[in-house]
């Protein structure tokens, strides 16, 4: 008696024929996939990106456009420029007023970053203790950045005030007769002094905010290994305090940097640039030349290299950053 062997099945037998409604289901789920993985992603984006463009990008390649031209109110108001070429920037880098004004910008700048650092710092550190009255102390320490630029630079305009003043009656009171009316704007020095406390006054309770939080984020086990292997405030501050915190302290010096080398309403408000345009800074002969002169191809110049140096300190930082970063890899 034979076997009969059954015949191998097909592997496509019991598969049904596709239908075009599948094929055309499939077609439909895979456009719909693409259209949110590609297409709605940028129509969310869209709004906030032609926000920034209009904001930031925009100003930027108008500005730059203007800077190469000769452009006065008249030909601004018209839109019909002179193409001058460089002639703009090489008057910033020869003209002996501008020069000094980019140096003075520079010098009291720095002065004005490394004071705040400092004192805000300091204050951070004693914030950072226990005490009774911290809680009082954090909240005066933080009036000083809550206070409009403007109403702050007039108060501080009437404490040095030479009649009236409070600064020249307490100085006089301590014996220093010297300042019995002195006046402290008609002096480039002493202007700067007096501009220079304003700034301080009213930018270092933010850089003290920000270093207490970076404090208290210092673990208290790394801490107290220090301690036991005898290391002292003054050490601990300097050796693991510090080292830990020197990410955080560099954006504290660009942001410092970029608040301080665009300076303007303090300056407008207590001496306007006086006396004799001693005291201007780059912000205020951009204003003066673009508002007052109505040379805005040169006030457009300005504006760019005030944006290409904190560029520079932008990238600056950047690079610092790397630098730890692969230290620590």
């Amino acid at each position: 008696m034979t076997q009969q062997t059954a015949p191998s099945p097909d592997p496509g037998a019991d598969e049904a024929p596709q239908q075009p409604g599948q094929a055309s289901g499939r077609r439909r789920r895979f456009g719909r996939r693409w259209y949110e993985s590609k297409v709605l992603p940028v129509l969310f984006l869209l709004p906030a990106a032609l926000f920034i463009f209009g904001l930031t990008v925009w100003p930027v390649m108008r500005t730059l456009q203007l800077s190469f031209t000769d452009a006065d109110l008249e030909m601004f108001m018209t839109g019909e420029f002179d193409y001058i070429g460089f002639a703009n920037y090489a008057e910033v880098l020869t003209d002996p007023h501008l020069r000094s004004v980019f140096l003075t910008t520079a010098v009291f700048g720095l002065i004005c970053v490394i004071a705040t650092l400092a004192l805000g710092t300091a204050v951070a550190l004693l914030l950072n203790r226990a005490f009774k009255g911290r809680t009082v102390l954090a909240i005066l320490v933080l009036l000083p950045w809550a206070v409009p630029r403007v109403a702050a630079a007039i108060v501080w305009q009437w404490i040095f005030d030479d009649q009236y003043g409070i600064a020249n009656w307490a100085l006089a009171g301590m014996g220093l007769e010297m300042f019995e009316g002195f006046a402290w704007f008609n002096n480039r020095y002493t202007a700067f002094t007096a501009i220079g406390i304003t700034i301080v006054w009213q930018s270092f309770p933010f850089v003290a905010l920000v270093m207490l939080a970076g404090l208290q984020s210092i673990s208290q086990e790394v801490l107290d290994a220090a301690r036991v292997d005898g290391a002292g405030p003054l050490q601990t501050l300097r050796r693991i305090k510090l080292p830990m915190l020197k990410p955080l302290l560099l954006v504290l010096v660009v942001i410092s940097t970029i608040w301080n080398f665009k300076i303007f309403d303090q300056v407008y408000v207590m001496t306007g640039g006086g006396p004799a345009r001693q005291t201007e800074l780059l912000a205020i002969t951009t204003w003066r030349e673009a508002f007052t002169q109505h040379d805005f191809g040169l006030a457009a110049a300005l504006a760019m290299a005030m944006f290409v140096i904190l560029a520079i300190v932008t990238f600056l930082y950047l690079w610092l950053i790397r630098e730890d970063d692969e230290d620590l890899s």
